[in-house]
């Protein structure tokens, strides 16, 4: 037999109803519940415990002296009262809890509250227990009947009302992390509908094309250097696919940015278009590229004198010509063969160098021989170009540890470079002097020099400066900075346009021993 509700109650339960309905906000659902049975049946305190996953309770409502105390109080599994109902999921009355092995006494010992007697009702959906409400020490001469009613038909409209709080929630926290990751995307990502018109932009994007709030909703194709026609015939490839990927340039104020671009669809009839900005890449291959052509160029040069020398000196042997010049279009080949050699070395010592492997080949090394070497290999390029060069070495240059091939290179790369740069009749100079520490080598000459913006520069690997009609790889500057550094030394420029160029670079007399391989 189903028993009466009073007016009171169903009051009780239609204001609830309303309230609870308002908001889905599953703490104010909580704090909703607990101002309801406070107001209406006025008991000393109540509470509301949340079933946590792994089975503990959390209170994170609660009225009376004590709210303060118990609000963010939390129970081990089954434990006390509420615990008791969180496990059963079934209402429990205990008149006095001073005879309930059930009631958990640190909670009073804690707040200094005196339990006499509790109610406390599961929030359920189905067999799953979400809350406790718990009323303590109802008012004097409240009918337990009513309560049990009342609190039943309260958790029955706050169950659904505390789910669907729950759910939205969990989905606002995840379109929340899904606008983070959008936003924040270091991709350019664009959303447009399928006219065209821009629904969405992220932060990469606005940036990249400069779009502002307002644009939003309008047509944005143009930005994108995109076709109505090209875009008709990408719709019709997504029918198909999931993806289409292009590359693309777009101009972007001064600059030209290369693009890899996807696009796909967004259902239910959107488009999403991502972009990877590949700029530095393609620049880089177009280096490389670059790189690869002046090494050929550089490599070409001696080897077309090779055997250029070998066919004049096969025709002569062939032909018992004696009035070609045997040993000087030798020394043509040899001097020819050891720049191959040593442009072939550089590009292998610069590769092993960048990926910081140390200097191998150690010696201890007398400075003035391999300076007159150096000066011996480059001495026809220098009468070539009718330059006047002079050399001022100290006498009392010491030793230095390193590799003598390498550091002999760097000299001859410097001194080249010179050769290269001035003017026919030109003057260029070699000095090395030591401290304490360094032997400094300084080479200079009067040829254009090196514009400013030029000089930060030049030696790194595939940069040339603004070098004219002069041809090369741009491979031995790069070289001469990462052979002096693995030496433990520096090298620099001092430039003027129009006034000439000093480089000065530095080799340890000791070679650090963390440079050296062991």
């Amino acid at each position: 037999m189903t028993k009466a509700v009073s007016y009171s109650t169903l009051m009780f339960l239609h204001r609830a109803a309303r309230l609870l309905g308002e908001t889905l906000d599953s703490h104010e659902i909580l704090r909703r519940m607990l101002h309801l049975t406070q107001q209406h049946y006025q008991p000393d305190a109540v509470s509301v415990a949340v079933v946590e996953s792994d089975g503990s309770l959390t209170f994170q409502a609660a009225s009376g002296a004590k709210a303060a105390q118990v609000v963010g109080m939390r129970l081990p599994p089954q434990t006390g009262i509420v615990g008791w109902v969180a496990e059963r999921g079934q209402r429990l009355w205990v008149p006095d809890v001073s005879r309930e092995p059930r009631h958990y006494k640190d909670v009073d010992r804690e707040t200094r509250f005196q339990t006499r007697a509790v109610y406390a009702e599961p929030v359920k959906i189905g067999s799953q227990t979400l809350a406790v409400l718990e009323v303590i020490n109802p008012a004097e001469g409240q009918s337990l009947s009513e309560l049990q009613v009342g609190l039943a038909g309260l958790a029955a409209l706050a169950a659904p009302a505390i789910r669907n709080a729950q759910l939205f929630e969990q989905a606002h926290r995840v379109e929340a992390r899904y606008q983070h990751l959008f936003e924040y995307n270091v991709s350019p990502i664009l959303v447009f509908d399928r006219h065209g018109r821009l629904l969405e932009a992220n932060l990469a994007a606005r940036t990249l094309l400069d779009i502002s709030g307002p644009q939003i909703g309008q047509f944005c194709l143009d930005r994108l250097h995109l076709s109505e026609e090209r875009f008709a015939a990408l719709q019709e490839q997504l029918d198909t696919q999931d993806v289409v990927r292009e590359e693309v340039q777009l101009r972007v104020g001064e600059e030209t940015r290369h693009l890899e671009v996807s696009i796909s669809r967004v259902p239910p009839d959107n488009y999403q278009w991502l972009a990877h900005d590949i700029t530095a890449r393609v620049d880089l291959e177009r280096e490389r590229q670059y790189f690869t052509d002046m090494i050929v160029h550089d490599l070409r040069n001696p080897l077309s004198s090779i055997i250029h020398s070998l066919e004049l000196l096969n025709t002569a042997w062939g032909e018992m010509d004696m009035t070609i010049p045997v040993s000087q279009v030798l020394n043509i080949a040899l001097r020819s063969s050891h720049k191959m050699e040593r442009l072939i070395s550089d590009i292998l010592d610069s590769a092993r160098l960048q990926v910081k492997q140390k200097v191998s080949n150690i010696s201890e090394i007398e400075i003035k021989p391999l300076v007159q070497e150096a000066v011996e290999i480059l001495q026809s390029s220098i009468e070539r170009r009718h330059h006047t060069f002079t050399q001022q070495l100290a006498d009392d240059l010491p030793t230095v540890r390193g590799d003598a091939s390498m550091l002999q290179r760097v000299l001859l790369n410097v001194l080249n470079n010179a050769i290269k740069f001035t003017p026919n009749g030109g003057n260029i100079s070699l000095a090395v002097e030591a401290d304490d520490v360094v032997v400094r080598f300084t080479v200079r000459d009067d040829g254009p020099g090196i514009p400013p913006e030029q000089q930060p520069y030049i030696f790194d690997v595939f940069t040339r400066g603004n070098t004219g009609n002069v041809k090369g790889s741009g491979l031995g500057l790069a070289f001469c900075k990462l052979a002096v550094e693995a030496h433990g030394g520096t090298i620099a420029v001092q430039s003027e346009p129009g006034a000439g160029s000093t480089f000065i670079f530095t080799i340890p007399r000791t070679l650090p021993s963390d440079l050296q391989e062991t």
